[in-house]
């Protein structure tokens, strides 16, 4: 076996040691959860959920991404600021302003790594 082709075997292992999500799944982004206590609800035009996640400091950047089909839809955050080492444990209440096409919808659900979460 020549060389360029261990490298190509090299390759495809490691590519097979990570997980990828399909087509549709929500990508998460760094790790946090959403808490049940007070459960996640919309007031408004706005989702209010209180998030936990270990870090160094609060204030961590969070993307809402939303998805609509028919009368339902589906929202998830992706947290854009990265794991940090600290061990301090954050939780903090926060508000994510949502588009009309979701405060519309009869059913919404929003999607979190540490489960799903019937709204309306």
């Amino acid at each position: 076996m020549g060389i360029y082709s261990g490298r190509l075997l090299g390759l495809v292992v490691l590519a097979g040691c990570g997980s990828t999500l399909g087509p549709g799944e929500p990508n998460f982004g760094a790790q946090y959860q959403v808490s049940a206590e007070p459960p996640p609800a919309i007031t408004g035009t706005a989702l209010t959920v209180t998030l936990q996640y270990g870090g160094c400091n609060g204030g961590h950047d969070f993307q809402l991404i939303t998805r609509t089909r028919d009368l339902s839809a589906e929202v998830w955050l992706r947290k854009l600021t990265a794991d940090q080492p600290c061990d301090m444990l954050v939780i903090e209440p926060r508000s994510f302003q949502l588009p009309l096409s979701v405060t519309e919808a009869a059913s919404i659900a929003l999607l979190a790594p540490n489960g799903e979460f019937r709204i309306r």
